[in-house]
């Protein structure tokens, strides 16, 4: 089981904002600035710590000591879509809020499968180590994509940060109960697995019969789609160089030699190490093959 279950939930071709809609600010203990936190116009007390942020510092705050937060499933997010008030508060009093510095990990390989997490803010990669060493990129998650969903009791796969994350964790088990007396949950969850394998069966193909310029425009095109604040003008890049060669299946020689080629036909720039900026829409369009 490869690919079925695996990461993202696809919700459409609009990047979600990295700051949700309808998130209140609360202030930590000690914090001049308000730090938003939260779901979406639910009030919030979760039985297990709940981290907040003031500036570079965290701290854990029990139940009494935190104050009133909004919990903000952002409706536009697949595993929110269409669900009711009611719904969204049974969510609620299953989900806890996780933060995760960059290059740490939200769950590893070979662990158990009892957790699903959905992204709120920051980047991640999925990927999947042979016994051999070798690894393999899976995907890239963005905001709002829901990663975790396992038929198996261990995870065949890990999910490591590229930036600092914000993440809802559920316990598995406990969201499978709810779709029982939701329907709206059920067919969101349908959704998910189908838009996976849909994303799985897109990577089949570009490793298979893409050149390596044309992986590359590809994964240009799913960023802009996908990745929150990318436009023509600047799409930030978290990944290393060796990250994107790991999806794309190519060697990190074939990705510097691709970009380079592709700088000189003025089809894409690169203004800083992790900037990128699109020169040429329709030729990257073309070479994509996006339908």
């Amino acid at each position: 089981m490869p690919y079925s279950y695996l990461f993202r939930s696809f919700m459409s071709t609009t990047s979600a904002p990295a700051v949700l809609p309808g998130a209140l600010p609360h202030r930590a203990r000690g914090c001049k600035t308000p730090q938003t936190v939260g779901f979406h116009n639910l009030r919030l007390y979760t039985a297990a710590p709940t981290i907040t942020r003031c500036g570079n510092r965290s701290s854990a705050m029990t139940p009494n000591e935190l104050p009133p937060a909004t919990v903000n499933f952002g409706r536009n997010y697949a595993l929110y879509k269409g669900l009711s008030d009611a719904e969204l508060r049974d969510l609620a009093d299953i989900a806890k809020l996780r933060i995760r510095s960059e290059q740490q990990y939200l769950f590893t390989q070979h662990t158990t499968a009892d957790q699903v997490f959905n992204l709120v803010t920051g980047t991640a990669l999925v990927e999947r180590m042979s016994s051999s060493g070798r690894r393999q990129v899976l995907a890239f998650l963005f905001p709002g994509d829901f990663v975790g969903l396992s038929n198996s009791d261990l995870r065949e796969y890990a999910v490591k940060t590229l930036t600092e994350v914000t993440a809802y964790e559920f316990n598995q088990q406990k969201l499978r109960s709810l779709t029982e007396t939701s329907p709206q949950l059920k067919e969101n969850m349908k959704d998910i697995s189908a838009n996976v394998l849909a994303h799985a069966l897109d990577q089949v193909f570009i490793l298979g019969q893409k050149k390596a310029d044309e992986r590359i425009c590809f994964l240009v095109m799913m960023f802009l789609q996908r990745m929150p604040g990318a436009t023509l003008e600047h799409i930030d890049l978290p990944m290393t160089r060796q990250d994107i060669a790991d999806y794309l299946g190519l060697t990190v020689e074939t990705v510097s030699r691709s970009l380079a080629k592709l700088k000189r036909e003025n089809i894409i720039s690169t203004p800083s190490r992790h900037g990128l900026r699109v020169e040429d829409y329709d030729e990257v369009r073309r070479l994509a093959d996006i339908e």
